[in-house]
Parts: C-alpha cells; sequence; structure tokens
C-alpha cells in the first residue's frame, strides 16, 4: 500500500471531490481523508471498501493503482432517464449526493415491494 495515498488523492480529484465531501460521503472527520492521503496513517479495511464504493473503482486500483479490467458498458435505454442521467453527471457532488438518495431509496422500496409479493 505505498502508493495508497497518491492513488486516494488522485482519484478523488478525478472524481471532483474535496477532502471534505469525500470525508462526508464516509461519515469521517477531513482530517483522517488528509492523512490517509499523507501516508500518515492507513484507513481500516472498512473504510477501504467503502472508498472503493464511493470513488467507482475496485479495490486493487485504490490500493495498488493496477487499471483493472474495464467495466462494462451500461446502456441506458429510456431516453427520458438517460437525458435526466446526462443532466446529473453535471451537477456538484453534493447534488448528486442527494438525487443518489433518492434513487437508491426508490430501489430499496421496489425491492422490498418485490420481496412482500
Amino acid at each position: 500500500m505505498t502508493d495508497f495515498g497518491k492513488n486516494l488523492s488522485t482519484i478523488h480529484k478525478q472524481r471532483r471531490l474535496t477532502q471534505l465531501a469525500l470525508a462526508n460521503m464516509l461519515d469521517v472527520q477531513p482530517r483522517m481523508v488528509g492523512r490517509w492521503e499523507q501516508g500518515k496513517s492507513r484507513p481500516q479495511f472498512e473504510y477501504i471498501i467503502k472508498l472503493a464504493q464511493v470513488l467507482e473503482v475496485t479495490i486493487d486500483q485504490l490500493v495498488y493503482g493496477e487499471q483493472g479490467p474495464e467495466k462494462p458498458v451500461f446502456e441506458i435505454k429510456n431516453k427520458r432517464l438517460k437525458e435526466l442521467y446526462r443532466q446529473v453527471d453535471e451537477l456538484k457532488p453534493d447534488e448528486q449526493e442527494i438525487i443518489c438518495r433518492f434513487m437508491d431509496i426508490a430501489v430499496k422500496q421496489n425491492q422490498l415491494k418485490q420481496l412482500i409479493n
């Protein structure tokens, strides 16, 4: 994990996330993200998993900087949803997070309905 801090810094900047925004998404103090990036401390494994999920990278990419296999292209077939996705992708990260939470709620409600039926 020698380049973990450098990888973390590079990836979150590519995602246009500040240390503060990333810390808020992980529910940690911003100084922790800074310490991880500087190599002064290392995150617990649960945070490595959360970081990979939030930053949408593999754990290998985050820890080792390796480029894993490309993710398969996901095609959105609904034209309205596709246009909304394009517009949401241009919003600020905190605004995107709000929309993601609403979408997550809708998906979980649907999954719950399917379990009940």
